[in-house]
């Protein structure tokens, strides 16, 4: 599509030729993007950026055979997956494709939770910015840190994504390709064309076009967005049956002890997980939860806890990560402010099981929980 002059009428009523041109590169493009994702984004309104550069692995103890350009996060916590190729770059063609879809297929298989609130806390401190208090701006108080968290890892693992291609200028081949994808799969997929202006002075305009928006994907995907519900022994039977003997009788193990301690379980909505909580003065406390990621883990959820007051303090998550870790071994992650996490069947050592009661029970104290 061939691109005319746009123009500019100022306050003082002067017209500015604003040209087609071309971006600097892809590293400004790139650069711009993430300064301001609002530039790409579509019905589902403003992004958080947790990383750019994501890598992404191709096997379960895989550190990152790839890297994505951007990932974001929408408020309802749909993990957004950003390629950004300049229209010089013949790979914005089928290549570019193949490549998101290898990102997507192998970041929702070994993807495991909390690893996505771990990569924006490390983003946040490498830039010197409080992840917390970013966090905090962009819900603008619209569900609780835990709960976005939960609802990030739970649309990742079950494939609830958005696949988004950015270019100054969108080939109609690949335009097809997207609308195509877009009416077959579950997850949305979209092309952003980012054409670009300039004046005489500098001034830089930009005009987005979001392209595989058609009307029958947008219905299709509203009708099956909805999931029913799920019991708890349905779920461990449909999500964790598959790793063996010893993981369901983990899971077991896991319901029976936070029902042991004074909690309860129950499918998340998004039913990426069965959660438990323990009801306080201040609301409800969310020490742990059951995921089917890593073949059945036990989440240590310190990135929900890290916002409670009783438990904002480095030490204190500390100490309860240390006490876990005597207890189960290793976990899954060093980091205090995220998921670490242990295999579902140690629970069916009595020891181990009584152990973490033990620590659960450490916990609601310090949470004032009942």
């Amino acid at each position: 599509m061939s691109r005319t002059t746009i123009y500019t009428v100022d306050a003082a009523g002067t017209l500015t030729a604003m040209r087609p041109s071309e971006p600097r590169s892809e590293d400004f493009m790139q650069k711009l993007v993430a300064t301001h994702p609002e530039l790409i984004a579509d019905q589902d309104g403003v992004l958080l950026l947790i990383r750019r550069e994501q890598p992404i692995a191709d096997r379960e103890d895989g550190s990152g055979r790839w890297s994505l350009d951007h990932l974001f996060v929408t408020r309802s916590g749909v993990p957004v997956l950003v390629e950004l190729k300049r229209a010089v770059d013949t790979r914005l063609r089928r290549e570019v494709i193949g490549q998101m879809l290898d990102y997507a297929a192998n970041g929702t298989a070994y993807w495991q939770g909390g690893r996505i609130a771990e990569s924006f806390a490390a983003s946040m401190a490498e830039q010197g910015r409080d992840a917390d208090a970013e966090l905090a701006t962009f819900l603008a108080g619209t569900t609780e840190p835990q709960d976005f968290w939960q609802q990030v890892d739970a649309n990742f693992s079950a494939g609830r994504i958005k696949m988004v291609f950015v270019a100054d200028t969108i080939p109609r081949e690949l335009a097809r390709i997207v609308e195509f994808l877009n009416e077959q799969m579950k997850a949305d997929v979209r092309a952003v064309e980012l054409s670009w202006f300039e004046s005489e002075s500098g001034v830089t305009a930009l005009t987005p076009r979001i392209i595989g928006e058609t009307e029958r994907a947008q219905t299709e995907k509203a009708a099956r967005g909805t999931l029913p519900p799920i019991a708890r022994e349905a779920w461990i039977e449909e999500r964790l049956s598959k790793h063996g003997a010893a993981t369901v009788t983990g899971a077991e193990a896991f319901i029976e002890m936070i029902e042991t301690t004074g909690g309860t379980t129950e499918v998340a909505s998004t039913q990426g997980s069965i959660v438990s909580w323990y009801a306080s003065p201040n609301g409800f406390l969310y020490p742990l939860s059951l995921s089917h990621f890593s073949k059945g883990s036990v989440q240590l959820c310190l990135c929900y806890l890290v916002n409670r007051p009783a438990f904002a303090a480095v030490d204190v998550r500390q100490m309860i990560y240390d006490r876990l870790t005597d207890i189960v071994g290793p976990l899954s992650t060093r980091t205090l402010n995220g998921t670490p996490s242990f295999g579902v069947a140690k629970l069916n050592d009595p020891v181990v099981r009584a152990g973490v009661e033990d620590l659960l029970r450490e916990i609601k104290v310090i949470g004032g929980a009942s």
